[in-house]
């Protein structure tokens, strides 16, 4: 195999028409933003300081460079400063734009997902040649279940890319949607353009998701989302979209656990009654597997040790206190 970071001898410098530039056909993209903002400022005050690659003929492609030529349009700019590579296999010339991307930055997981699917299902390169030198060439490790991660990543819904791109969703989320159907995942892209979850709680609820979807003998886990409780949460505009997050999920959780459920709101009510100082923790065992309760305080000093330990004293002459034992 020929050396990745390489240019074709023959390739020659030139400025292009806009208009005789193919910016439709991106036979060889892999860039997932095409509109970034820092480019589009840089190359008004600056201008384009580093040339596209294009092949020859009219019109010509793009090889690389589409970020640059889709802000030059945005500005009205009417050519491009190009360098023009000959016409060579489209694998070859996919080799060349992944390399030109490689030398100057690192490709976000949606970029390496393209890359590789189209290496795969357009360049046709076998999964062992991608497994043992584009994975690591990519900075990923050479097993075949990462390769087939990364070629499902590239299959998902473009609102979830967008929920990616934008920091909304994590790469280790993005890989359990993935394995959604295409009707939950677009049921879930418009759910997150409406609220908003930490990493840990993206998973809890993705996968109660599914659960739900099993109980319910539903092939979508994203059914149990146009319930009219969940529309009511979701829709609520008296909470911030984190605050409809953390209220979808306790729904949902209460859905999918309903004895587990009831057990926990009867020990917060209980326990309610004992009239303890919020200093002093009470809790059960997770899934009340076992009958006994967990005390826990912290005391800085001597009299606030007193203190609170009168207070549980007073607690233990409660009736509410054999009613925790109970649950």
């Amino acid at each position: 195999m020929q050396p990745f970071f390489s240019y074709p001898d023959a390739m020659i410098f030139k400025e292009i028409e806009l208009g005789n530039i193919d910016l439709s056909d991106e036979t060889f993209r892999m860039t997932e933003n095409l509109n970034p903002q820092p480019l589009l400022e840089s190359l008004r005050e600056i201008g384009q300081l580093n040339p596209v690659i294009l092949t020859e003929g009219r019109p010509s492609i793009v090889v690389c460079g589409f970020r640059r030529l889709h802000a030059l349009k945005q500005l009205g700019r009417p050519r491009a400063l190009a360098r023009i590579t000959p016409e060579d296999s489209h694998a070859k010339l996919f080799q060349l734009a992944l390399s030109d991307n490689l030398s100057h930055r690192q490709l976000d997981p949606l970029e390496k997902a393209r890359a590789l699917f189209k290496l795969k299902n357009g360049f046709q390169i076998s999964e062992d040649v991608l497994v043992r030198i584009y994975l690591p060439l990519l900075g990923l490790s050479p097993h075949e279940n990462v390769l087939r991660s990364y070629i499902r990543l590239n299959e998902i819904h473009h609102g979830l890319r967008t929920c990616l791109s934008e920091n909304r969703l994590t790469f280790s989320n993005m890989e359990i949607l993935a394995q959604m159907p295409d009707q939950a995942q677009a049921r879930i892209s418009a759910l997150m353009e409406k609220i908003r979850l930490s990493a840990s709680l993206q998973k809890k609820l993705f996968e109660i998701l599914k659960d739900l979807a099993v109980m319910g003998g539903s092939l979508s886990p994203g059914k149990s989302l146009d319930s009219p409780e969940a529309l009511a949460v979701i829709e609520d505009v008296r909470f911030s979209p984190f605050q409809k997050g953390e209220n979808l999920y306790a729904l949902l959780y209460r859905n999918r656990n309903p004895r587990l459920s009831r057990a926990e709101d009867q020990f917060r009510d209980k326990r309610r009654l004992l009239s303890l100082p919020g200093s002093i923790k009470v809790s059960s065992d997770p899934f009340f597997e076992n009958p006994g309760i967990h005390v826990e305080f912290e005391a800085l000093n001597a009299q606030r040790f007193r203190e609170l330990a009168a207070s549980l004293q007073k607690a233990a002459q409660t009736e509410a206190i054999e009613e925790l034992f109970k649950i």
